[in-house]
């Protein structure tokens, strides 16, 4: 269980599909990335068994020496089954039995989960969380995801639906979330929801300097332009991004309280704004946690950063490996 061995991982992204090979220490041997926006699994499927042979035969291994093949696939997905049931950033990817295909193409022993838990498992293996018991992840780009390890062991749930922590209700009838319910975290803090806001709050406005930070379209107001706006000294931006710190506190706080983690590791955003998302953030918790909590657990950006997506894969391949009793954690060999 403590020698090094190769892992081959794919990361499904609405967009974008990446896939890295490295070994169980986080030696990363080769990485590749394909679009996925609009293109038909059938299409898709056969060149991902193509880019994973590449990536195996350019680090010199055989497919015999590859010791498992991760998939992280997004929400909604069959677990057990390895099966992407149907993504709402991808509609074409409907009842897809990804696990068994690439598992019976490439010869290689296959497990699957989804993109919230992969991206918790990589960085607990490879980034922000190595060496922790207790730790959670956040995505925190376009929604708002959540991926929990408890104990030294990744938290899945009665039905795989745990850490789904971006619906978690802090308002009552509040926002409409794009998932069904109001008052959603991500309905406040998601990408996408803050966009959606922005777009509706400044309808008919083609003159606002946030539109203008955005190229002039209205469409494209995302949380880049609403960044951009807030280090202008914009005062509607000024507002807004307050109260999504304000929200995302009140999350983190409860967060805090109810798993008591060492770590509260922070995707896309806390990496792309630093101090301005995370000053603010600090200042608001109190209202939100308990000082014990609080003391005990750190709130840092994600480690791996852009990389995430080649890790992602990898690290389902070796917490199923781990889980088994067939790899045993870095820093407890």
């Amino acid at each position: 269980m403590s020698e090094v061995f190769p892992v081959l991982g794919y990361d499904i992204g609405g967009t974008k599909i990446g896939i890295g090979l490295c070994s169980s220490d986080g030696k990363l041997y080769g990485k590749d990335r394909i679009d996925n926006k609009d293109t038909d699994p059938d299409v898709i499927l056969p060149l991902l068994v193509e880019k994973g042979q590449k990536l195996i035969n350019a680090a010199g291994f055989k497919n015999s020496d590859i010791r498992g093949v991760g998939i992280a696939s997004p929400s909604p997905a069959d677990i057990p089954q390895g099966i992407i049931v149907g993504p709402p950033n991808n509609q074409h990817w409907k009842n897809v039995h990804i696990k068994h295909y690439l598992s019976k193409k490439l010869g290689i022993e296959g497990f699957f989960d989804n993109d919230a838990n992969a991206g918790v498992l990589a960085e607990w293996f490879f980034g922000a969380g190595k060496g922790g018991k207790n730790i959670i992840y956040l995505t925190m780009s376009t929604g708002i995801g959540g991926g929990i390890v408890a104990n030294g062991h990744l938290v899945q749930g009665k039905s795989f639906y745990a850490g789904e922590v971006g619906h978690i209700v802090l308002e009552l009838d509040g926002i409409q979330c794009n998932c069904g319910l109001k008052g959603c975290y991500e309905a406040y803090c998601g990408g996408r929801a803050v966009a959606q806001r922005m777009q509706r709050e400044l309808a008919g406005q083609p003159e606002h300097p946030l539109i203008k930070l955005a190229g002039g379209k209205i469409e494209d107001l995302d949380m880049i332009a609403l960044l951009k706006g807030v280090k202008e000294g914009n005062e509607y931006a000024a507002k807004l991004w307050d109260e999504t710190c304000l929200r995302n506190a009140q999350a983190f706080g409860a967060i805090m309280n109810l798993l008591n983690p060492e770590k509260i590791i922070l995707g896309t955003i806390a990496c792309s704004a630093g101090d301005i998302f995370m000053k603010p953030v600090q200042q608001y918790l109190p209202r939100f946690a308990w000082k014990e909590t609080i003391e005990v657990c750190e709130l840092v950006p994600c480690a791996l950063r852009e990389d995430i997506g080649y890790y992602a894969g990898p690290a389902v391949a070796l917490n199923c490996l781990y889980e088994a009793g067939r790899f045993d954690l870095p820093w407890r060999r």
